[in-house]
């Protein structure tokens, strides 16, 4: 399977996976960003698309797991991917899977065994550990602080190879972010004039060139 095709996937689980929590209102504190359960609603609906697909998730973890996206005073902020076949807790009548605490919220119908992907924000100090966060926590968060990131987040899952893209994305966490300048001055060492200003610290995005070729040439 493409890894592109993967990648937009992905993205497309957590912004739906976000919009759902928004709409049931849910704690969401550490839901799955996709399960096999989920692919129905992308074109994958036969199993030897589905082994393709987590195939290649083990692949890209192997590959990029622990990718550092920023450094900041506080330390270095990674992406970390977890693919596991543990039970899976979906809202009856819908296609929304949640975290087990969210089931005392709503009726929940269990899935026994089912490949599940969760993707954690890390914030480490040195070897040091100091915050793992679920990126669709966040993102939930986030639109709550501040409603138009919901539109940042569907043009990013709309094409998230993009480096427009990622750039609008980038804006309205930076956007957020000063909401709050406590967590701000924590994660600055140099107060950013603009987003274009925290892209040039991030080891990530100054490597977003070269993976986006490699991901062009596996496509």
């Amino acid at each position: 399977m493409k890894i592109v095709d993967i990648v937009k996937i992905v993205a497309r689980g957590v912004y739906d996976q976000t919009i759902n929590c928004v709409k049931y209102n849910l704690r969401c504190l550490d839901p799955p960003c996709l399960t096999s359960g989920m692919l129905d609603s992308y074109g994958l609906h036969n199993y030897s698309a589905k082994t393709s697909f987590w195939r290649a998730i083990e692949n890209i973890i192997n590959r990029y797991n622990g990718v550092e996206i920023y450094r900041s005073k506080f330390g270095s902020f990674k992406l970390f991917l977890y693919h596991g076949i543990e039970e899976a807790y979906r809202i009856e009548n819908t296609n929304t899977y949640v975290d087990v605490l969210d089931c005392d919220l709503v009726n929940c119908g269990i899935t026994p065994r089912s490949h599940v992907l969760r993707i954690y924000l890390e914030g480490a100090y040195s070897d040091r550990v100091i915050l793992r966060i679920n990126v669709v926590t966040m993102a939930k968060i986030a639109i709550f602080e501040n409603p138009y990131f919901k539109d940042c987040l569907e043009t990013f899952a709309s094409d998230p190879l993009s480096p427009t893209s990622v750039l609008t994305l980038t804006k309205c966490i930076a956007a957020t972010l000063y909401r709050h300048q406590n967590i701000y001055e924590i994660l600055f060492a140099k107060k950013p004039r603009s987003a274009m200003d925290i892209i040039r610290q991030s080891p990530l995005i100054r490597r977003f060139a070269d993976i986006y070729k490699e991901f062009e040439e596996s496509a």
